[in-house]
């Protein structure tokens, strides 16, 4: 017992950190530096298990954000995910997915994702990155897996894949509990807009 005593309060200094964190960050506005997601060619998604068999796939259609420098040559995600925006290939699946029952879209129409401390080095070699999703309007610390990066460039030249489950009782979607997953596997795939050179001087 106390080995899970000790895990819980491990788990909840972890969340508290990872929530003041979060609560000190500011949004992102269009004039800040950064290198801006490239909405068009990124790609979100999420998978959930049914009646314990069937696999139901579901991607969005609008994914934005940014990556901002900070200290150390380390950088700070930004995403921010259009929750009503999502697809998945059946009409009945995709009212299901906006309604109350599960993202609430009406109510909760973003759902975002900031981690703090992203090193050159993870994004090259992979690993794992920490950081806080707000879902639903419940904000709670989460793990992600950064794949390793197939190109010199990561983000420009090839997409920065991140890989991660949640439990989507712990964001207050508990309904159909007996017939669907608790486990949510959710997928990043993230292109940047390559930075604008900077102007040439005159003679």
């Amino acid at each position: 017992m106390w080995r899970a005593t000790a895990s819980a309060m491990c788990l909840r200094t972890l969340a508290g950190g990872a929530l003041a964190l979060w609560m000190a960050l500011t949004p992102v506005h269009a004039d800040e530096p950064g290198l801006r997601i490239d909405t068009a060619n990124s790609f979100a998604g999420f998978s959930v298990r049914a009646a314990w068999v069937k696999r139901i796939d579901g991607r969005f259609a609008h994914i934005e954000g940014v990556v901002r420098p900070e200290a150390d040559e380390a950088g700070l995600l930004e995403v921010r995910i259009a929750s009503g925006s999502v697809l998945m290939g059946r009409e009945s699946h995709e009212d299901w997915a906006r309604s109350a029952d599960f993202f609430d879209t009406a109510r909760h129409p973003w759902i975002e994702f900031r981690a703090a401390g992203l090193s050159k080095s993870v994004l090259h070699a992979g690993g794992a990155i920490e950081g806080v999703l707000t879902l639903r309007g419940i904000s709670r610390p989460v793990r992600f897996e950064l794949l390793p990066a197939e190109c010199a460039r990561p983000g420009i030249d090839c997409p920065v894949q991140a890989r991660g489950e949640v439990d989507r009782s712990r964001f207050g979607m508990t309904a159909r509990r007996v017939f669907v997953s608790d486990k949510v596997k959710l997928s990043f795939d993230i292109r940047l807009r390559e930075p604008a050179a900077p102007p040439r001087e005159s003679l």
